[in-house]
């Protein structure tokens, strides 16, 4: 069981409507304090899956008032620790929610969605160590370019945005992976230029053939990385995955252009669109399909038309990229 310490301050005189609301919900635990001269504050203890509806309703009620504020604090553990729930009373949990709240969620993403030096740092060296490890042919080196490559961000970043209708975070989004390709194509078009370029290595060519293979892998590191952040669970790992799915065929793309062998070149580059649409056509299905939506239901509307629109959108781009790629292997 996972829990959360939500505190809420909030004027003093709404007191007796928030015991109210509280009582109403499937809390742990909860006491109220003094906070100042106008406010107090609530800390309400609360299963993970039941946290977002209590926040939800808290917003809704009093997020217009003066002062008013939420903290989320995950906690470790609770002692003492609570009775299982029967089977028929798990089973209607789980119905409600598997994952954490949707202000989690989103603190989370847009965090790792931030454009920093950091960030373009780290793909670039990425980029590097992923060019060496293709020029080699050293499977071991193209692991470790993954490890580094801080590619899950922005791409589920955009994806979340695209459900929850945030523009502005759709932008932001966009810039962080528009900047971040250029710097790894930057950077792998330089080593290709420098190095010896062999088209006929296998880590290359690998990395210029579109197969069903490339494809349902890119879905899946779609899936696993909005399935990871929702839950909860570390991302490590999901974000090797979404990396082995574009860095490699971006430092490929690199590397032929760098050394003239553009045919070759335009087969990494299908390849690196293909997953990168499939990875956010995944996410942003995940995301819809777990419910994650502004609160306002006039931004919520709003909010799945566009989602609609974008899952539209992406899937009609990948069907021009497999007929561009149909082209590629007759031609």
């Amino acid at each position: 069981m996972i829990f959360r310490l939500i505190q809420i301050v909030l004027p003093q005189i709404k007191k007796e409507q928030s015991e109210r609301i509280i009582k109403k919900m499937d809390v742990m635990d909860y006491s109220c304090s003094k906070f100042s001269k106008t406010h107090l504050k609530f800390d309400i203890i609360v299963k993970m899956d039941r946290s977002e509806e209590l926040l939800e309703i808290f917003q809704k009620e009093f997020s217009v008032l003066d002062g008013f504020r939420i903290i989320i604090i995950p906690i470790e553990t609770y002692i003492p620790f609570p009775e299982e729930e029967s089977n028929s009373e798990n089973l209607e949990t789980k119905k409600q929610s598997e994952r954490i709240s949707r202000e989690e969620i989103y603190a989370h993403v847009s965090e790792m969605s931030q454009l920093t030096r950091i960030y373009m740092i780290l793909v670039a060296a990425s980029a590097f160590v992923a060019s060496i490890g293709l020029l080699n042919d050293d499977v071991a080196v193209i692991i470790g370019a993954m490890i580094i490559a801080p590619l899950l961000g922005p791409n589920i970043g955009l994806s979340l945005a695209t459900v929850m209708g945030n523009r502005k975070f759709i932008v932001r989004s966009v810039k962080t992976n528009l900047i971040g390709f250029l710097i790894a194509a930057a950077v792998s078009i330089a080593v290709g230029m420098i190095f010896v370029v062999n088209p006929q290595n296998p880590s290359i060519v690998l990395r210029t053939d579109i197969g069903r293979g490339s494809f349902f892998l890119a879905l899946a590191s779609g899936l696993a990385g909005s399935l990871a952040l929702t839950t909860g669970l570390t991302t490590a790992l999901v974000g090797v995955m979404v990396a082995v799915a574009l860095m490699p065929p971006l430092a490929a793309f690199g590397l032929l252009i760098g050394s003239g062998n553009f045919y070759l070149a335009f087969g990494a580059f299908l390849l690196f669109l293909v997953n990168l649409i499939s990875i956010n056509l995944a996410a942003t299905v995940s995301f819809m399909a777990q419910n994650i939506k502004p609160i306002e239901e006039e931004e919520s509307r709003k909010a799945k038309i566009t989602a609609r629109k974008s899952i539209m959108l992406l899937a009609s781009i990948l069907i021009i990229l497999f007929a561009l790629i149909r082209f590629h292997i007759i031609y």
